[in-house]
C-alpha cells in the first residue's frame, strides 16, 4: 500500500499469460505482468474455467496472510477443493455481476440500491477482512453475506435462471407458430402486467456462460426435470428455426 496526499493507494498488478494482451494493456498504461506477484495482500482470481481457478490458487506462491478472492463462475464444491489443497487459504467467493449494456447501473463497483453483490468467506475472520477491503469500493449494505457454498452456487444459478426465462420464450414462440399466433404481439400484451417480463426469442441461447451454467445446475442437482427441460426447449427451438429457414 502507498500513501498519497492523505489517501491510501493500492498497488494493482494485472496478470495474464497472453503476452499480446499484456502488451496492449501496457500501451494503455496498466501495470501488468505474466507472473503472479508473491507479496500482495489481496489476490483476485477471474479466469474462465473452474480448473483454471484451482490451478491459479494451487500452483502460485500466495502468502497465507493474503485474501484470495474468486470472482469466476465456478462449479459447486470448488471452494472446498481449494481449502483441501491449501487449508490455510483465506478464501473469499465474490462472483462478479456485470452487464455490459447497463454498466452504469450494473457495473463492478457501482454504488446503487439496484446493485448488490453476494460474498462468501471460508470463516468469520476472513469475512471481516474481505468486508474491510471491499467497503473502500462498495458500501457494505450492498454486500450480501453468505457461506462460500451458497456464493459459488449463486452465480451459475443466476445464469441458469436467465436461461430458463429465455427457453420459456422459445417454447412459447414455437407453440405460437404452430397455432398461427403472433408471438411478439402476445408477448407485448402479456408484458403490460407489472410482474410479467417474457423474454425475446431470438436465435437460440448462445455465447458461453448461460449454456455452461445450465449444465452446471443440471449436473449439481442431478435428478431434475426443470433444467433438462429448458435445455431441451432450446435444442428444439434451434431445430425449429433451421426448419423455418429451409422452408
Amino acid at each position: 500500500m502507498k500513501e498519497m496526499a492523505g489517501f491510501r493507494i493500492d498497488e494493482i498488478v494485472g496478470v495474464d499469460i497472453d503476452e499480446k494482451k499484456l502488451e496492449a494493456f501496457r500501451k494503455e498504461g496498466f501495470n501488468v505482468s505474466a507472473k503472479v506477484p508473491e507479496n500482495f495482500d489481496v489476490y483476485v482470481v477471474a479466469v474462465l474455467l473452474t480448473e483454471q481457478v484451482i490451478d491459479v490458487v494451487a500452483k502460485n506462491r500466495i502468502p497465507e496472510k493474503a485474501l484470495v478472492v474468486i470472482e469466476s463462475t465456478i462449479t459447486p464444491g470448488t471452494a472446498r477443493r481449494i481449502l483441501e489443497l491449501k487449508p490455510k487459504t483465506k478464501l473469499v467467493v465474490f462472483p462478479h455481476r456485470f452487464d455490459p449494456p447497463t454498466r452504469d447501473v450494473h457495473g463492478y463497483f457501482n454504488v446503487s440500491k439496484d446493485f448488490v453483490r453476494v460474498i462468501g468467506a471460508s470463516d468469520e475472520k476472513t469475512m471481516e477482512e474481505a468486508l474491510a477491503f471491499y467497503k473502500r469500493y462498495l458500501p457494505t449494505e450492498f454486500l450480501h453475506k453468505t457461506s462460500v457454498e451458497i456464493a459459488e452456487l449463486c452465480k451459475p444459478l443466476e445464469n441458469a435462471y436467465r436461461y430458463v426465462e429465455i427457453a420459456f420464450a422459445e417454447e412459447l414462440k414455437m407453440l405460437c407458430d404452430k397455432k398461427g399466433i403472433d408471438f411478439n404481439e402476445l408477448r407485448n400484451a402479456a408484458n403490460t402486467k407489472w410482474n410479467i417480463e417474457i423474454r425475446e426469442a431470438r436465435d437460440g441461447i448462445g455465447k458461453h456462460c448461460l449454456p455452461k451454467d445450465i449444465r452446471i445446475m443440471d449436473s449439481f442437482f442431478g435428478n431434475n426435470s426443470f433444467f433438462k427441460s429448458a435445455a431441451k426447449a432450446d435444442e428444439e427451438y434451434r431445430k425449429h428455426l433451421e426448419k423455418g429457414r429451409k422452408d
